[in-house]
């Protein structure tokens, strides 16, 4: 459920529950009848807490497994507390002992369900734990415009205000997109997704398609690059002890294409995607050097200097006589 389902929950629990009650208290009040007050605030404080819970639960998503493991721990160290005061609280207080048995058995099961919960934090802070992610909070690209280069008729979506900067990457990004090879470039900034830009509704790529449209495919990769992004983070911790530094490229060569993730800085990464699987190396050079651009129009050295070798200079003949080697040799 997205967000505006949770909030259409939040907005029926208080209609149709909470405005009922306040209006029977509002009528107990004039009549001048007798009514339990500690029972009506009961139930007043359950149907805004569902209310509240309902709200809330629609703003955490991604992060509401960890929310969820986070409460679970905090209610284990109350039950801890709780637990004690009904297990020794008779004997301390002098009123017999009818709760220590329940008090300690209280105990024990706080006790696991706190060990529990923070072992499973842990896990989560090591990057062992990979929640379902939606697509990245906050606004997306609304100003469409296209513009013809060539033969090719490209789609460019922005926020309705970016930086300079911003512009001039949103000028590098359409000068490499091209309906032979790369197909499809997206920006993303702390805020989530600046601007992307692709040639999807070109009519020489239609073949490409058969199950899903064009917009579709825009609102899949936007999700899975932000998901690729947070992956890349989880695994920079595991990486962080061999200092090996961030990941910075992240290729997802499938059976008909191929999914581009780069990083560009801190909070910055673009992602890429050709529908051709005979032209994947060529996207990823392309969205190497794109990324260079990127980073020079906001003040950073180039990192995907690389040097591509000569097919079959790197492979060395190997004669039927020669033994191999020993392992470990």
């Amino acid at each position: 459920m997205d967000r505006d389902r949770f909030a259409r929950v939040a907005v029926v629990i208080a209609t149709f529950v909470l405005a009922p009650v306040l209006l029977e208290m509002l009528a107990w009040y004039i009549e001048g009848e007798d009514y339990n007050v500690s029972r009506a605030v009961t139930v007043l404080a359950v149907v805004a807490a569902l209310a509240l819970i309902a709200a809330v639960a629609g703003r955490v998503r991604g992060r509401l497994p960890v929310m969820l493991v986070t409460a679970m721990t905090v209610a284990a160290a109350g039950g801890l507390v709780l637990g004690f005061a009904a297990g020794f609280g008779p004997v301390l207080w002098n009123r017999g002992v009818p709760g220590e048995l329940l008090g300690l058995s209280m105990i024990g099961i706080a006790a696991f369900t706190a060990l529990t919960g923070g072992y499973l934090l842990f896990l989560y802070r090591r990057g062992l734990y990979v929640p379902h992610l939606e697509t990245t909070a906050g606004p997306s690209p609304t100003t469409t415009k296209r513009k013809v280069i060539g033969e090719s008729e490209i789609l460019i979506r922005t926020l309705p205000e970016i930086s300079h900067a911003l512009e001039k990457a949103l000028g590098s990004c359409v000068s490499v997109i091209d309906q032979e090879d790369l197909h499809f470039v997206a920006f993303f900034g702390p805020s989530g997704c600046a601007f992307y830009t692709d040639v999807l509704d070109d009519a020489d790529l239609q073949h490409f398609f058969h199950e899903t449209s064009p917009e579709e495919r825009r609102v899949t990769y936007l999700r899975l690059g932000s998901q690729l992004h947070w992956i890349g983070g989880r695994l920079d911790t595991h990486l962080r002890s061999m200092e090996s530094g961030t990941v910075i490229r992240t290729v997802l060569d499938v059976e008909r294409g191929a999914l581009f993730h780069y990083w560009v800085d801190h909070g910055r990464y673009i992602i890429g995607v050709t529908l051709d699987q005979r032209r994947v190396g060529v996207a990823d050079d392309k969205m190497a050097r794109l990324v260079d651009m990127i980073r020079g129009h906001f003040t950073l050295p180039p990192i995907n200097q690389r040097i591509r070798p000569e097919p079959g200079a790197n492979v060395r003949p190997i004669k039927k006589e020669d033994a191999w080697p020993e392992s470990g040799s």
